[in-house]
């Protein structure tokens, strides 16, 4: 089996020959680029033919790379310019403008990575009217066949997985508003916001029905929960409707439902697996978070596949060579047999770690992942 037959096997709880392996390395990869400090001899490589080399599946990620649609804006006007590190959005619409600003920290910047949102484009209850023209006259077009052409670039050797984008009320929350104004506003304007609200819902079922449509085959539908900021109530009310119905349109098509889950989630573990998620990726365990491998397979059974376990601290001086390879023999350990697992990054490789380790990481999934993993 190749590293794409793989990893869809295992989302679907299929046999294997051997435990999957997908792992995304942009972050690492475009900051030593960019620095001119990529490993001997992958001075002038790319990122895919570095992992095709050490034998890691490619992870083609849709938020960073091509997707199946594209977002485009109608009778509003976009105005961006950039000043160093600093990006300023402004979006023109007969309501007013939103303005938006963005900060690369110094220490991300080579590396191409998300900037910091420090000023958010709605600021107070008289932008509702121009926040809601410019969701509403923001169209949904189709992207297949350039889509297409990146999943037979991967080929094999890979998934690509496309990014359907943020729920409606997470885009408010990381885009718009920030955390703190989603709740004034929750409280003080709840029918303005549930407007917003159901206007980003109609946008993301227009690129549901994509999804379903698209030659993707599995999808990526919401990313980077955290128990404080979305705690189980409001993961109830906001979200788990609409992953119930992704997961019917998705399943009709034969489609895996997938989510990004590289944060604080313990409390929402049990959340995730009652909506009809298929397949949490990214997932970052201890140390890193308190989510803990065991009782998060033995909660999920054969509901949800388990798409990460490789904290990356531990790819860093942080841990010596002696307390890196524990975490490994322990983590194999945890998953036996295996199923429903497949190995990853939670969720990147970070600019400083030991490319030593990665290469030792992907020595030990070889010499230890053949399916199935000794139990005990």
């Amino acid at each position: 089996m190749n590293h794409r037959e793989r990893a869809l096997a295992a989302m679907r709880g299929e046999p294997l020959d051997h435990i999957p392996f997908i792992a995304r390395m942009d972050l690492w990869y475009s900051f030593h680029k960019n620095q001119g400090t990529l490993p001997h001899p992958y001075q002038n490589a790319s990122l895919w033919d570095i992992q095709r080399d050490l034998g890691i599946g490619i992870f083609g990620f849709g938020a960073w790379d091509i997707s199946f649609y594209r977002l485009e804006h109608h009778r509003v006007d976009v105005h961006k310019e950039t000043h160093g590190q600093e990006t300023i959005t402004t979006y023109v619409t007969p309501y007013g403008s939103l303005v938006a600003h963005d900060v690369m920290a110094e220490e991300l910047f080579e590396a191409a990575g998300t900037g910091a949102r420090t000023e958010y484009p709605f600021k107070s209850d008289k932008d509702y009217d121009a926040l809601q023209f410019l969701i509403e006259n923001t169209q949904v077009v189709e992207n297949f066949e350039a889509y297409a052409q990146f999943i037979n670039a991967i080929g094999g050797d890979g998934l690509a997985l496309p990014f359907s984008g943020h729920l409606p009320a997470h885009q408010l929350m990381i885009f718009f508003m920030g955390y703190q104004r989603f709740y004034y506003e929750l409280s003080d304007h709840p029918a303005r916001l549930e407007a917003l609200v159901q206007a980003l819902q109609a946008q993301q079922d227009q690129i549901l029905s994509l999804a379903a449509a698209s030659p993707a085959q599995a999808i990526e539908v919401g990313a980077n929960y955290d128990e404080q900021m979305t705690p189980p109530p409001i993961f109830e009310r906001f979200f788990a409707p609409f992953y119930r119905k992704a997961r019917l349109i998705l399943s009709a098509a034969d489609k895996i439902l997938v989510i990004h889950g590289d944060g604080e989630m313990r409390r929402l573990l049990t959340n995730v697996m009652e909506c009809g998620i298929q397949v949490v990726e990214a997932i970052t365990p201890k140390p890193m978070t308190s989510i803990d491998v065991v009782s998060t397979r033995r909660l999920w059974k054969d509901r949800v596949a388990m798409w990460g376990g490789l904290s990356t601290v531990i790819l860093t001086d942080t841990f010596s060579d002696r307390q890196f390879e524990a975490f490994l023999e322990t983590l194999f350990r945890d998953i036996a047999p295996g199923d429903r697992f497949i190995l990853g990054f939670g969720d990147n490789v970070p600019t400083d770690a030991s490319f030593e380790r990665v290469k030792r990481i992907a020595r030990f999934w070889d010499e230890n992942g053949a399916y199935p993993l000794p139990v005990g």
